[in-house]
């Protein structure tokens, strides 16, 4: 799992128009606890039976509580999120989403 939150986390960086250099420590933080938030909703859904359509149709709306300027990294997330296997659905998987995404060094 920690290879593919890389993965993720990399393809992530430009989301929204923001490269990772342009970033400052606050920013990042922002967007990787926004992101992880997405991550963890999305989680909770699946786990609960919700499949993707759904999920990134809710997470998308604008009711969702998801700051708008994360809104263009919920079909990426969410559709990560539905490649993992069902017994990651855990909270782990946002805490080490968070962890990786601070870390990541492009």
């Amino acid at each position: 799992m920690m290879r593919s939150v890389a993965l993720i986390t990399a393809s992530l960086l430009a989301v929204g128009g923001t490269t990772a250099q342009a970033e400052s420590d606050a920013e990042r933080a922002a967007r990787c606890a926004g992101q992880a938030q997405i991550v963890a909703r999305a989680v909770s859904l699946r786990a609960g039976g919700t499949d993707e359509g759904a999920t990134t149709a809710q997470l998308g709306a604008s009711d969702s509580g998801i700051d708008p300027k994360y809104a263009p990294s919920v079909s990426i997330l969410v559709g990560w999120i539905y490649t993992l296997p069902t017994d990651q659905m855990t909270p782990e998987v946002a805490t080490a989403f968070e962890t990786q995404c601070l870390g990541y060094k492009p």
